[in-house]
Parts: structure tokens; sequence; C-alpha cells
């Protein structure tokens, strides 16, 4: 009886081999323009490029709040910030961890949220313990903290760092810790954030500016 599927051929294996050789990166065009061929250097040159988007010395200084508070469009009333900074609740972790989408991508240590929802009753209080600790001191696992990039192109070919996309594989539990400071954050947005501001924000819709644009437009074109 005949089976359905690729047969082991010659093309089979060639195709195997070509579409893994277009994932892999064998050249790069570093910052100072130059192209570096060797594995070494091109994995260096993402670790640099990264750390300069993401870290460096502009970081390290500290911004004054009172620098900041004059420009503000919103401060919080007191009921408000002790709200922000009331205990999370077991019944809060349990939500955030169950409103996680199943299928999304799992982080490195392979485990995605369908997993944690399948064994839930076996490793709740661990887990639990894990996301509510954080809140109460502030720390976090480095493990939990990784996260893995995976690169997809935005040119063909790609010839520098910038020239591809990063996309973050986060930890179960980290997702759950943001899902709990969204929720905490969500019922203040609206006044927090200026009205201009229509993308991502429930209630908006980023529509309403392309709309505005269009009507200012056209009677600029009338006058």
């Amino acid at each position: 009886m005949a089976q359905e599927g690729d047969q082991c051929t010659r093309v089979f294996f060639q195709k195997i081999a070509k579409r893994r050789a277009s994932k892999c990166i064998f050249h790069i065009t570093s910052y100072e323009g130059r192209v570096c061929i060797d594995d070494q250097e091109v994995i260096d040159e993402f670790v640099e490029y990264y750390q300069r988007l993401l870290g460096g010395e502009r970081w390290s200084s500290y911004m004054d709040i009172r620098f900041l508070r004059p420009w503000a469009r919103y401060i919080l009333i007191a009921e408000e910030a002790s709200q922000l900074v009331m205990p999370i609740t077991r019944g809060e972790v349990t939500v955030a961890y169950f409103d996680i989408v199943e299928d999304k991508s799992p982080s490195l240590d392979g485990y995605s949220a369908s997993f944690y929802k399948a064994t839930w009753l076996i490793i709740s209080e661990e887990v639990t313990i894990a996301v509510m600790g954080f809140f109460k001191y502030g720390r976090i696992l480095k493990q939990v903290n990784t996260t893995l990039l995976a690169l997809i192109p935005k040119v063909q070919p790609p010839v520098t760092v910038a020239d591809f996309r990063s996309i973050s594989y986060c930890n179960v539990l980290y997702k759950a810790i943001t899902k709990i400071i969204v929720q905490k954050l969500r019922p203040l947005l609206d006044r927090m954030i200026s009205s201009t501001q229509n993308a991502f924000i429930p209630g908006r819709s980023i529509s309403e500016n392309i709309l505005l644009a269009q009507e200012l437009f056209r009677d600029y074109n009338q006058q």
C-alpha cells in the first residue's frame, strides 16, 4: 500500500539543503562597512549591534522625575497609584496564564502555554509563587528573563544586521508577569495617553487619524 509523503530522492534532499542554506547567514556587512565572512565575526557583529541598540552608556543615566512632571498629561491620584501597587492575587496569576495563546512559539526552555495549562493542577503552586515573588521583591531569575531572538529578513538579500527584523520568544512566566502589569494599567490608559494617540488603545482606532488627515488635506486644497 502506497504511503503519502515525499520520497527519498536526490531532488528531495536538494530542497532540504537549499532550505537550510537560505536560513543561514554566511556573511554580513559590519557597522564600519567591512564584510564579515568568518562565523565568529558574523556572530560578534550581531551581538554588538544589539548591544548598541539596547544597551550602552546612554541607558546608564537616570531621568529626574521632577523634570518630567511639568510635561505629564495626567498624574495619578493617590487612589489610582495605590491600585497599581496592590499585591496581586492567585486568581490574577491564573487568569494571566490561561489568557496566553496556546500555540505561541516557546522560548529557550521549550515549554509553551499549552503545557502550563495542561499541567496546571501540578505546577500551579510553583509558578504562582514565582510570579507573586517577582511583584513582591522586584527580582526575576536570569533564566526567566532570557529571550530568544529569531531574525527575519526584511529584504532579500539582507546585507546588514539592520536588514533583519527580530522577533522575541519570551518565557511563559515572563509573559504572565507582563499580562498582569497590562491588566493593572489598562483602566488608566485612556487618561494617561494623549487623545491624539489612537493606535493600540482599547476603544480607539488609528483610522480616526487617517480620516482626520484626509479631511485636513481636502480642505487645504480648496483654499
